[in-house]
């Protein structure tokens, strides 16, 4: 046995004899990201498991080596344990890093100015400020650019390179410094080279293989519990019944279908499991149901699967209590001390159920508030705050008590200086000399502790405000949960229709992840007025690709709602609007400046979404009008000869104001449309129609059937040897319309 276990074995020990003067406190930190992979080119949408990785899920196990008496749980979400193994296994890539990696030297107009948006997205004060040369970049961009492209004419190749280097070195957590290469990094601060920005690609692939294996060792020492949530973080009531949102607020606006699927539930626990034993070599005992949300419902689908303990918010403690009570209001007495720090059980049909309640207060100044903080002061303040709440406690009942804190155990670090580990230390050396505190896992308080109360009710709600009101409710959550309820419908119609044999089965697995994923919390999460960020619009397409990608899976047509953003108030900088009429020469050339100059305009490098290889076959769209033809050109990095001999084809689809594509390949524009028997016809074999250095199409306004105000909707989709291989937009479709007459303003969304 090793010393640090010996330590951990006394701690143990001690907790079981059940001191009747000490109070025991359980962390839980909440270890989550959403799932950004796209499961059609393999490729993450976001960078943050990367990031976060680098900076707050190693360095907050590790650091407990230096506090062996420190005993915590950890939840680790089943789609973030995917994601980390999926970048330290499989050589996974996201845009960010595809971005980092690429010579600074070879970076386009468009990707210069896609690292000045994106590379400097961090907490300013603790993360950039601090290091004068990452200031000096952002002082060089403006903390608020207005116009990137002029400012990366002022960046030079070494600015790229330094600025490559930073985005990526802020965030390896300060744990590392000691190591030789990061401390050579910061201390050289500038000038670095194409060879030492590799080194640190590579040097951020081994600090995330060390993540898990951290977690696994500190499990089996026995110092640390580690828990998990639903596998894609789904909000568990809501996937049983939508409904249930109506128990706190009974007047809440539902959305127009009832979603309620407990059989999806019990798969994200299950698979959940699965994953969990997998990666750690044993079942997890206790679930932090995603955002505390807890209802009646879920309570037996947890039981099922040997699950021993779950955890939420005061506030729903509270409100079962009055349901009980009948009402009665909620006191801060002494009383309520009594009631919150202590476990409590749960029956269900096939089992029964621990729960225990966060300190909704103590949790929060963790998490919001200690950051402003010294260090000193902080931890001091806290450990005073554990001992009043000792004092509440009657001393005939402190072996049987215990604070729950539960939180957030990744995005705050960034606000606080030198990433938490000033606070961190101090908390937890107070902590580990204080003899009437003790820190435990919530497993073995619970092992020790005497038979809890029964609770008769549960209030159906989350840690926030005690309903659900962040994921259901508003028109866009609404809309999200409706397209969500449809695709569903389609695949398991799908599903019962379908013969099965290994090649629908391989289908019906893609597309019933893609569901799960869809089901996730973190997508409602951006939708309504209660949240508010610069990746909104990312989330918004996200989430709707994964949808989408369902019905290309099953090879069905997707409800024109899914190509419309969901966030009403979405604002894109790679779309330019028509500013009046066009009248381009169709020679597949540049004929001259003014030919496109007032057409609208897409840029797929800025759009994001697709692979890198893919977003390069086509480096910009122009689209517009005059009184009688639509205009569309589309630039390309492809030869036309490599067109020809390799078998590409793009196909240009309209999806207003009918169904209509153009196939372009071999020399030749088909026009034709899609019949009501879902068949596509013929119209013209006769478009004007070029494609030289770049590809240039006219279609007759007399060929389209315009039911109402004469509005485009259209996308490019690119095939090689009849295999789809990039569209662009990559979920929406570009919108505008048409002026009924000359000098008329055009309008235009995405």
């Amino acid at each position: 046995m090793t010393a640090k276990q010996e330590v951990s074995s006394k701690v143990s020990k001690s907790q079981k004899g059940g001191n009747s003067s000490v109070l025991s406190i359980a962390f839980l930190w909440h270890m989550h990201q959403p799932y950004y992979k796209d499961a059609k080119t393999g490729q993450y949408q976001m960078p943050w498991v990367r990031l976060h990785g680098l900076k707050d899920y190693y360095d907050m196990v590790a650091v407990l080596d230096r506090f062996p008496q420190i005993r915590m749980t950890f939840n680790l979400v089943p789609s973030l344990i995917e994601q980390i193994q999926d970048y330290a296994q499989n050589e996974a890539y996201d845009e960010h890093l595809l971005l980092t990696e690429k010579p600074a030297k070879d970076l386009t107009d468009a990707e210069r100015e896609q690292i000045l948006s994106g590379f400097f997205c961090c907490n300013s004060q603790t993360m950039i400020f601090p290091h004068p040369r990452f200031y000096q970049l952002l002082e060089k961009r403006g903390e608020d650019p207005k116009n990137l492209k002029s400012k990366a004419r002022e960046f030079d190749v070494q600015d790229f390179l330094d600025l490559q280097v930073w985005s990526n070195f802020v965030w390896i957590d300060p744990i590392f410094k000691e190591d030789p290469f990061v401390s050579h990094l910061l201390k050289k601060g500038r000038n670095f080279t194409e060879e030492e920005k590799n080194e640190l690609t590579g040097k951020q692939r081994e600090i995330l293989g060390k993540i898990l294996p951290k977690y696994k060792e500190l499990q089996d020492e026995g110092q640390i519990e580690i828990a998990f949530s639903p596998y894609f973080h789904p909000i568990l009531p809501l996937i049983c019944d939508t409904n249930m949102a109506k128990f706190a607020l009974p007047h809440i606006q539902l959305p127009e279908t009832r979603f309620s699927h407990p059989e999806d539930a019990e798969a994200q626990i299950d698979e959940g499991i699965k994953l969990y034993e997998h990666a750690f070599g044993r079942k997890p005992k206790g679930m932090w149901p995603s955002e505390g949300s807890v209802s009646e419902q879920i309570i037996p689908l947890v039981a099922k699967f040997g699950v021993k303990w779950i955890a939420t918010d005061e506030e729903i403690l509270f409100h079962s209590i009055r349901m009980r009570n009948r009402g009665e209001p909620r006191t801060y007495s002494k009383e309520s001390a009594l009631l919150l720090y202590k476990p409590y059980k749960i029956a269900a049909e096939n089992g029964e159920l621990f729960i225990i309640f966060r300190d909704h207060t103590l949790s929060d100044l963790i998490g919001f508030v200690y950051s402003s903080w010294d260090a000193e002061e902080a931890a001091e303040d806290f450990v005073q705050r554990l001992h009043r709440i000792r004092k509440a406690i009657p001393e005939g009942n402190l072996s049987n008590s215990v604070v729950p804190i539960i939180l957030d155990g990744e995005n705050c670090w960034e606000y606080y200086k030198n990433d938490g580990h000033d606070f961190l230390s101090e908390l937890y050396s107070r902590l580990s000399k204080d003899k009437l505190l003790c820190t435990t896992t919530i497993s073995d308080f619970l092992q020790k502790s005497d038979e809890p109360q029964r609770l008769a009710h549960l209030f159906a709600g989350s840690w926030i405000n005690h309903n659900f009101r962040i994921w259901i409710g508003h028109p866009e959550d609404n809309l999200a949960w409706d397209l969500l309820k449809k695709t569903r419908d389609a695949l398991v119609e799908f599903e019962r229709r379908t013969e099965k044999n290994s090649k629908t089965e391989e289908i019906l697995k893609k597309a019933w992840k893609e569901i799960y994923i869809a089901e996730g919390s973190d997508w409602n999460w951006w939708y309504g007025d209660e949240h508010q960020g610069a990746g909104t619009e990312k989330f918004d397409r996200i989430f709707r690709s994964h949808l989408l990608y369902v019905y290309e899976l099953i090879s069905q047509e997707p409800p024109e709602e899914l190509y419309q953003p969901i966030k009403s108030k979405f604002v894109s900088t790679y779309f330019l609007p028509p500013t009046g009429y066009l009248s381009p020469t169709i020679d597949g050339e540049k004929t001259h400046f003014y030919e496109w100059q007032q057409a609208g305009f897409f840029d797929p490098l800025k759009a994001g979404g697709t692979m890198h290889q893919v977003s390069s076959l086509v480096s910009a769209i122009y689209f517009g009008s005059d009184e009688s033809k639509i205009y569309f050109r589309v630039d390309t990095t492809i030869s036309r000869e490599e067109f020809d001999r390799e078998g590409y084809e793009f196909v240009l689809e309209l999806l207003e104001p009918s169904r209509y594509k153009i196939s372009i390949k071999e020399g030749t524009a088909i026009f034709l449309k899609r019949t009501k028997e879902k068949e596509w016809r013929i119209i013209s074999s006769d478009l004007e129609f070029a494609f030289v250095k770049t590809l240039e199409l006219a279609i007759p306004m007399t060929l389209l059937e315009f039911v109402k105000k004469k509005e485009i909707w259209f996308r490019v989709i690119g095939e090689r040897q009849k295999k789809e291989i990039g569209r662009w937009p990559g979920v929406d479709v570009i919108r505008f319309d048409l002026p009924s007459q000359k000098g008329e303003p055009i309008f235009w969304e995405v």
